[in-house]
């Protein structure tokens, strides 16, 4: 019974799909015996509509064309950011937080590459190649961000919020991580090594599988080895369902710094586990990620967990976002902060942010609680 209702179901598709068909090579005969006009044959088309572009999008299409080609593509984008905090000598503060340029292309088939340069703090953030013969399979080489952490994986151009969550910040090469004591940079979450990606599954609509697999020098952006070691990290993610995925990887590595009372630089164990969750369906976007840490000996975790909705959609949405991070395990020095925003977005991937965060600290942390206001302004170009 199931089969000939399917059967049915077919027929009755394929017939609707064959009169649209007849009904609009009708409509280009009227219109080209002149019976119909071509404005009286669209209305009665079923073909979709094709949205008309405005003249101010063709102009920019125009001056993109004129400067890229497949080999060589320019882009960009600059953060301008406004800052008040309770806590700060300094309350009110504004900065030109980035400026990033890039250039990206295709050498010839399969193999890309791409360069990126910040200037606000003159730093070459990523310089690589990639050799991509099919989905399941990629090779990457070069500087860029590793294949940790969901959030990471993020352009600030596409966080939700203004800044990374402290947990990912501290426990995944960035600004607050031991990496900064080797180097004195925030090294936003990349380094230099090679890397193996892709997707394995094929699904009806999805990938079952993510991976990414890398080897890494460990010592962050533009900065020579420190040792005779090399890093692993390791991540694979599951998507059962379209737009639901789970998973979580580990790094292992090390890093040579100055720690605590010691007066000399030493090799330190520097060790990640992760779990990560994320879900996006119509409006709603939801993820979650707990990171561990070994850092010389000293247990650390973080847990983090944000929820977004799109009241209109591609223009406006707004966030709540909840970070624990716990920097020594054995005395709980703890943070925990709590964050609301909205993204308003007035052309394309242009748009206003505004942040609140609330951060409450244990006394072991040693601060006193803070509220913080964050404004950016994002130029995508």
């Amino acid at each position: 019974m199931k089969k000939a209702v399917f059967v049915l179901m077919l027929c009755i598709a394929s017939t609707m799909g064959y009169a649209q068909d007849s009904n609009n090579e009708l409509l280009k005969k009227l219109v080209e015996k002149n019976i119909l006009t071509q404005s009286e044959a669209d209305s009665l088309s079923t073909e979709p509509s094709v949205k008309q572009k405005s003249s101010f999008d063709q102009t920019v299409e125009k001056v993109r064309d004129a400067f890229n080609t497949p080999y060589m593509r320019f882009g960009g984008y600059g953060l301008m950011m406004y800052k008040y905090s309770d806590v700060n000598r300094v309350k009110h503060n504004l900065d030109a937080r980035v400026a990033f340029l890039y250039m990206q292309g295709e050498i010839f088939n399969n193999f890309k590459y791409m360069v990126m340069m910040e200037f606000v703090n003159p730093t070459l953030t990523e310089f690589y190649v990639d050799w991509t013969p099919s989905n399941s399979f990629n090779v990457r080489v070069g500087q860029a961000k590793t294949p940790f952490s969901l959030e990471n994986q993020h352009s600030l151009t596409t966080l939700e919020s203004i800044t990374n969550t402290r947990s990912v910040s501290t426990l995944v090469g960035m600004a607050d991580d031991v990496l900064k004591k080797q180097n004195g940079k925030n090294n936003s979450g990349r380094d230099m090594g090679i890397q193996i990606y892709g997707s394995l599954v094929k699904m009806k609509n999805h990938d079952l599988i993510e991976y990414g697999l890398g080897i890494y020098q460990g010592t962050g952006l533009i900065t020579s080895e420190t040792n005779n070691s090399k890093d692993f990290v390791g991540n694979i993610m599951f998507q059962p369902v379209k737009g639901f995925r789970i998973g979580g990887g580990a790094y292992f590595g090390e890093a040579t710094y100055v720690k605590g009372t010691d007066t000399e630089e030493a090799d330190h164990v520097r060790n990640r586990w992760v779990v990560s969750s994320d879900y996006k369906a119509g409006r709603l976007y939801a993820r979650a990620e707990w990171i561990k840490a070994n850092d010389g000996g000293i247990s650390k975790e973080g847990l983090h967990g944000m929820g977004q909705w799109y009241f209109i959609p591609e223009k406006l949405n707004a966030f709540v976002k909840a970070d624990y991070l716990n920097t020594d395990k054995n005395i709980n020095t703890e943070v925990m902060d709590y964050t609301v925003g909205v993204n308003y977005y007035f052309y394309k991937s242009c748009r206003f942010q505004l942040n609140y965060t609330y951060s409450d600290y244990s006394k072991k942390w040693g601060a006193p609680d803070s509220n913080t206001v964050l404004g950016q302004m994002q130029i995508v170009f």
